[in-house]
């Protein structure tokens, strides 16, 4: 007979330790699936953020990202040190306009297809139809309802 842990029982109950327990094996396949590009999956968000709204600033892009602005001044140095993004005068002379460059935008499609093949094994047990609900309830709680 099993003998069964309450505490455990109760951590299996909770919504964020679930999250957090699908989230591990994503993010370490994520992460090894850009070992070649030599970039990690919050990178390639911050490019993908970049690409979708062109002329952010760091501002907005920490906002977007939850991090500080100084965190963000360090990733947009990388991406940019990396030839991925580039600084462009923004509205005012204090804050600079992101772009990807042509570099980025060719890298960052390559990047997402990795991503998307490394989720794929993780996510096999779903069906189809699991996957897109999964999708929309993630969008759903991310989005705050």
């Amino acid at each position: 007979m099993t003998r069964r842990d309450p505490q455990q029982e109760a951590l299996a109950s909770l919504t964020g330790y679930q999250l957090q327990m699908a989230r591990l094996p994503l993010m370490e396949a994520a992460h090894a699936a850009l070992a070649p590009f030599g970039i990690s999956p919050a990178k390639v968000t911050a490019l993908a953020l970049i690409r979708a709204r062109p002329g952010l600033d760091q501002s907005t892009l920490a906002r977007c990202l939850s991090i500080n602005r100084a965190s963000a001044m360090k990733l947009v140095n990388l991406l940019a040190e990396r030839g991925l993004v580039e600084r462009r005068p923004g509205r005012n002379l204090r804050s600079n306009a992101l772009h990807l460059t042509g570099e980025g935008e060719a890298q960052l499609p390559a990047m997402i297809a990795c991503l998307r093949d490394s989720e794929a094994p993780l996510l096999a047990p779903l069906s189809a139809e699991e996957r897109r609900t999964l999708q929309a309830l993630l969008l759903r709680l991310a989005k705050g309802g």
